[in-house]
């Protein structure tokens, strides 16, 4: 199998008390649970993707201005029928959204409390980064 090109992605954490967004995405068969968020469009910052992601994924708008973004940024290979991929994945806490979370035409979000982590079917580096997000918050 071929080794495509790394792709950028990014993910949004989101915290409500002890709760996190997190989102199944309906393209991905697996139904692993994931942070809102996706693939870093060629001509968008960071900032600019986490608010349409966040949107796309969740309802919610948020702002450029109210994200942070976490290091260290996190690598995934992923092998499917079709090749193996690279993803390189950024993370960003978002401090502030207005609105309500509601199923989008590509996901199906959920807050989830902390506690319940280990229980979920998670994607790669999903906990590592909500776990960083926490010291941040």
């Amino acid at each position: 199998m071929s080794i495509m090109g790394e792709v950028p992605t990014l993910g949004v954490v989101v915290f409500d008390s002890d709760r996190v967004l997190l989102v199944q995405k309906k393209n991905h068969p697996e139904g692993a649970w994931q942070l809102p968020g996706g693939q870093i469009g060629p001509d968008e910052t960071l900032t600019q993707a986490a608010v349409r992601e966040l949107h796309e994924t969740t309802n919610l708008r948020a702002h450029e201005d109210d994200f942070r973004v976490l290091d260290p940024m996190w690598h995934a290979t992923i092998t499917k029928d079709y090749g193996t991929r690279k993803f390189s994945f950024r993370c960003l806490v978002c401090s502030s959204y207005t609105g309500d979370v509601s199923k989008t035409k590509v996901a199906i979000p959920r807050w989830v409390d902390i506690s319940e982590l280990d229980t979920l079917r998670l994607a790669p580096n999903t906990k590592s980064a909500i776990l960083a997000a926490q010291i941040v918050k």
